[in-house]
């Protein structure tokens, strides 16, 4: 199972990876289907690094006054004097599925860790040091027969953060493995493709935030060799997203102001609005025995519009590559010797 960021794009289709599921054969099979449900005895292990460069640049908004938009103006010409940032990180990500229980549920059990990095800003490198503020855990139980999922704990940032997700994140896992679903209705021989569509709701952990990624993936199976089935990727994607922004001192001492007033209007929090197109290709192996993603590489190219209070607008252009690979963790199953009879 792969969660990933975004960005997720990664967030993007990333939460439970994408797997490849073959009966045992003496020969390569004919057609593959892919097939990213979690099964019982599974215990994998990703290793993901996230390289990625990014080039941003300050504007006014088309509302902007002319005093807005000479400290804009401002702000920008420092921003362009330190060029473009350079990040290196890397995370790990580890699933385990138990045994199912009486109704038929699998306990599953998910885990991304930050393991550091650095960033590179005007020539000066930064090392990252592990940041626990990006660490989540959370422990569910998944219905293989109709793909439900019922997420029972959430293990994040803080208490806050962990209840807007624990409610929001069942809904988040569950479309995500609609994408499952539909791939494994979709079999393949070498040379064929698929593009299967991708609609998540994205869990904004603050009040009233909220965010959406839509897109298009798209696999090809290029060959199936000595049990390694590998493919061509590809991925269009569109998000959306609106975080409340906490008020300045001011605006909410002139909020409550208002807000004492008889019949005074509620007021309107800042917000921040966020736009991202992006769009990428790449390569992915897998190992059919244990649906084990062995390596993959997924280049993206994506373009990012941020528009905050004061009127302000931030853009930016993002090149971003994530490479993974993969190690099973599961032990294997050692058959017991017969007992002998006694003679």
């Amino acid at each position: 199972m792969n969660l990933a960021f975004p960005l997720r794009p990664t967030l993007l289709g990333v939460l439970f990876g994408f797997g490849l599921s073959a009966q045992a054969a003496p020969r390569e099979p004919v057609a593959i289907s892919f097939d990213t449900t979690p099964r019982a005895g599974q215990h994998q292990r990703q290793s993901v690094d996230l390289l990625a460069t990014m080039k941003m640049r300050l504007e006014a908004a088309p509302e902007a006054t002319d005093e807005q938009r000479a400290k804009i103006a401002q702000t920008a010409e420092r921003m362009s004097q330190t060029g473009a940032m350079k990040m290196a990180m890397q995370m790990q990500q580890t699933m385990k599925v138990d045994a199912a229980d009486a109704e038929g549920w699998l306990p599953l059990t998910f885990a991304m860790d930050s393991k550091g990095g650095q960033v590179e800003v005007g020539g000066k490198t930064v090392p990252l040091p592990s940041n626990k503020a990006l660490d989540m855990r959370f422990e569910a139980r998944f219905n293989p027969k109709d793909f439900a999922v019922d997420v029972k704990k959430f293990d994040g940032p803080s208490p806050d953060v962990n209840d807007t997700l624990l409610k929001q994140g069942s809904a988040m896992i569950s479309e995500a493995l609609q994408l499952s679903k539909a791939l494994a209705q979709h079999p393949l021989k070498v040379g064929e493709s698929v593009d299967v569509p991708l609609a998540i709701n994205l869990p904004i952990p603050m009040p009233s935030g909220a965010g959406a990624m839509q897109g298009t993936v798209h696999y090809k199976l290029v060959r199936v060799d000595k049990g390694v089935a590998y493919f061509d990727l590809g991925m269009d994607m569109k998000m959306t997203a609106g975080v409340p922004l906490p008020a300045k001192p001011d605006a909410a001492a002139s909020a409550a102001s208002a807000a004492s007033a008889p019949d005074a209007p509620a007021a309107t929090p800042p917000t921040l609005h966020m736009a991202v197109n992006g769009s990428g290709k790449g390569t992915s192996s897998l190992r059919l025995a244990d649906n084990l993603q062995l390596a993959s590489r997924l280049a993206m190219d994506m373009k990012m519009t941020m528009d905050g209070p004061d009127n302000t607008r931030m853009l930016m252009d993002m090149d971003m590559t994530v490479l993974s690979k993969g190690e099973s963790l599961a032990k294997p199953v050692i058959a017991k010797a017969p007992l002998k009879k006694k003679s």
